[in-house]
């Protein structure tokens, strides 16, 4: 009788937890979800960098390569940017700490930074390798930067 306890008592703390985390991000959901519906339906990109400067970023390729795992087109989702699975693994990690082993997730700090530091190494590598290809690695014309030198330079 007091494992089913327990257990019941485990499973509500665990959706309190995740309704309170997201009660405390609603804001940074909430832009994010405005940015990436203008970006999707009125931008050509969802990249900041790419917008400005045409140049691709370090994460460029994740989106579309959350988006081929969840199609289940995983050598697709290699090749437009590797880092996904460790993304994803990273997320794995938080999770099951956070919300299920009820534990702390600072321990994870260093996984990040590494993430990011690989991230960074392998995108100065493409970039010398691959830059300027097909997309993800590709230069955009169109970007912020050029169309202000247009306009300055038709006036």
């Amino acid at each position: 009788m007091h494992r089913k306890n327990s257990w019941k008592s485990w499973g509500r703390d665990t959706w309190q937890m995740i309704r309170r985390d997201l009660w405390n991000i609603r804001i940074v959901i909430l832009v994010l979800a405005i940015y990436f519906t203008v970006a999707w339906y009125f931008l050509y990109t969802s990249c900041p960098l790419v917008l400005v400067t045409g140049f691709p970023c370090p994460g460029c390729g994740l989106s579309r390569a959350a988006f081929s795992i969840l199609r289940g087109e995983f050598l697709q989702a290699w090749h437009l940017n590797p880092f996904i699975y460790a993304i994803v693994a990273l997320a794995g990690a938080f999770c099951i700490r956070r919300y299920i082993l009820h534990k702390e997730t600072t321990s994870l700090k260093k996984w990040l930074l590494l993430l990011l530091i690989g991230m960074i190494l392998f995108y100065i590598y493409r970039m010398i390798r691959y830059f300027p290809g097909e997309p993800p690695m590709s230069f955009y014309r169109d970007n912020l930067i050029n169309r202000l030198l247009r306009a300055v330079g038709s006036v």
